[in-house]
């Protein structure tokens, strides 16, 4: 993520900074940690190894992007009572449901002002929500009688882990399709989560098909900047960023750094020899993709990168952070990126 300072103080522990320092809570057994789907001995879906009881809530928390926007999407924007951290525009169709009794856009909220507005249920799209530095624990979260979901990519070794602690997770678009899934049974809009999923599968079917016979494969480095500093980091193997670049007919450049947000060098870049670098935006309400184009100026005219085949080639893009982040947008930014790598098939 980059741009807006000011979010990143409070997302430390636990959105893409990988530096929270909590300890897990042993209440969830590390081994269970990828459960997921129905539980068959109970009206429950298990996410991340919690079981999540099947009673439609009447009052919805979504914390992140992707969960807000899943929410929406699902057909629940109706009761959603507490919403945190956009990081993008909505997009325009779910853009009017979205009317939550409180927002919290850059100040992480405290435990105690989600628990104000008495949610049955929490929608968090990151594992930062669910840490002692957040929300607190799940478990401690489902003693006050609240129930929680998150998006099963992050899923923590632990529950009450942190990013350091998201362990080896499915992050497949059927992964991705699943939690919707699982997410319309929650909410009592199963209907409306097949919708999503059909159009989703849709997309990437028809992407699929455009790319068949594709050999030539470009590698592809995904890249941000976030906070003041100027690091850079990379979106590595491991994360769905990784799942979109390898759909939309390109290589993930970074092919031995495991997971998210890692730190890069110039030199690793150099070393990498992307043929496209794609710069994700974030965080606000009112960041579009025009806000990474600091980042793309500044890479651009980097005289230590101008080896690199992305820059010597004018191949320097910019996309937001909701795209490429597990959720509704995905097979979108599937399509969006194959017609930048592979013009020809889509015509042009």
């Amino acid at each position: 993520m980059i741009g807006n300072p000011r979010r990143w103080a409070p997302l430390l522990a636990g959105l893409v900074l990988l530096a929270g320092c909590g300890a897990g809570d042993p209440v969830t057994a590390p081994a269970g940690h990828g459960d997921h789907g129905t539980d068959p001995a109970a009206d429950a879906v298990v996410n991340c190894g919690v079981d999540v009881p099947v009673q439609r809530p009447e009052r919805v928390v979504a914390m992140f992007q992707n969960g807000i926007e899943a929410v929406l999407a699902l057909g629940a924007g109706d009761r959603l009572v507490g919403a945190a951290y956009l990081d993008n525009p909505l997009p325009a169709q779910l853009d009017p449901d979205f009317r939550p009794q409180d927002y919290w856009p850059e100040e992480y909220p405290s435990r105690e002002e989600v628990l104000r507005v008495a949610p049955d249920l929490v929608v968090s799209g990151f594992t930062g929500a669910f840490t002692r530095e957040g929300l607190g624990t799940r478990a401690e979260l489902g003693a006050t009688g609240t129930e929680t979901f998150l998006f099963s990519a992050y899923c923590p070794t632990a529950d009450g882990g942190n990013q350091q602690s998201i362990g080896d997770n499915d992050v497949s678009f059927a992964g991705v399709e699943r939690d919707l899934t699982d997410l319309g049974r929650l909410l009592g809009a199963e209907d409306r989560a097949a919708q999503v999923v059909a159009g989703m599968r849709s997309t990437l079917d028809d992407v699929a098909g455009r790319l068949d016979g594709v050999t030539d494969r470009p590698r592809v480095a995904m890249l941000n900047s976030p906070g003041s500093t100027g690091e850079l980091r990379v979106f590595g193997t491991g994360d769905v960023a990784t799942t979109i670049v390898e759909a939309a007919g390109g290589r993930q450049a970074f092919d031995t750094i495991a997971g998210r947000q890692r730190t890069v060098s110039l030199e690793g870049i150099v070393a990498a020899s992307p043929d496209v670098i794609v710069i994700p935006a974030c965080c606000g309400r009112d960041i579009g993709p025009e806000g990474a184009e600091p980042l793309a100026e500044r890479l651009r005219n980097d005289p230590a990168l101008a080896t690199v085949p992305a820059v010597r080639h004018g191949k320097v893009f910019t996309t937001t952070f909701a795209e490429v982040s597990p959720g509704i947008r995905n097979a979108d930014a599937v399509a969006t990126l194959a017609r930048r790598l592979h013009p020809d098939r889509f015509g042009g």
